[in-house]
């Protein structure tokens, strides 16, 4: 079967137990960019290529999503969303990315008070960086450094006081040991969020996301694996 890409703004592509998004939320009114996801029998993935002379500023996240998004008639696969107290699943993942300019690889995950949430049911986002070319959380808050699953993380907790334009709360983590490939255990990731005051075991893990965060520059990401069990 023949490789297949679509490059449509917010084009969607079904793959098992979750879509390739191609979500280019922060483009503004760029026009002259590049970005698109592909799949086919043996690959799948996404490829960009933004101008530097955008500047610094991320501008998309063209990524692969399991869950309901409350951002959009985003969703796919049938494990989310799920109650946190239920939430024990692990997220299997392998990707390569070969790119240049300024970008991160980056898992999102979306907590909400509803099931079928919009934005307005957000309480909190979870974003981990597994994998980094050159660019810098922007997140404001405390920082520290925590222990979750058996690995180790930079993290920084930003709240509405130090974001009054994000209403719920954040907690990113960047991996010390940055990786493309293994496993995530989401409860004791769901845990630390509950036991910081970031969610209550009655909301619900909306999203599991994969994606990269771009800035500038070109790149492809293939993705091999991404399946929660």
């Amino acid at each position: 079967m023949a490789t297949t890409s679509l490059s449509d703004d917010s084009a969607l592509f079904p793959i098992s137990g979750a879509v390739l998004y191609n979500n280019v939320y922060g483009k503004g009114d760029i026009a002259n960019y590049r970005q698109l996801v592909f799949g086919g029998q043996h690959d799948a993935g996404w490829e960009w290529d933004w101008p530097e002379s955008a500047g610094p500023s991320m501008k998309c996240y063209p990524e692969v999503l399991a869950g309901r998004s409350p951002w959009g008639e985003v969703e796919a696969g049938d494990q989310l969303p799920r109650r946190l107290a239920e939430t024990r699943l692990t997220l299997d993942f392998d990707f390569e990315t070969v790119g240049s300019g300024l970008w991160c690889e980056s898992f999102d995950f979306w907590i909400t008070s509803s099931n079928r949430p919009s934005t307005k049911d957000i309480v909190s986002n979870l974003c981990i960086w597994t994998m980094n070319h050159g660019a810098e959380p922007a997140y404001e808050g405390r920082r520290t450094t925590l222990t979750i699953g058996g690995r180790t993380y930079e993290a920084i907790f930003e709240t509405p006081a130090e974001r009054p334009d994000k209403p719920w709360k954040t907690l990113a983590l960047v991996d010390t040991e940055l990786r493309s490939k293994g496993s995530l255990e989401l409860g004791p990731l769901v845990d630390a969020l509950i036991d910081h005051g970031l969610a209550q075991r009655t909301d619900f893990l909306a999203t599991a996301e994969l994606g990269s965060e771009v800035a500038y520059g070109k790149g492809r990401t293939t993705l091999r694996e991404f399946r929660l069990r």
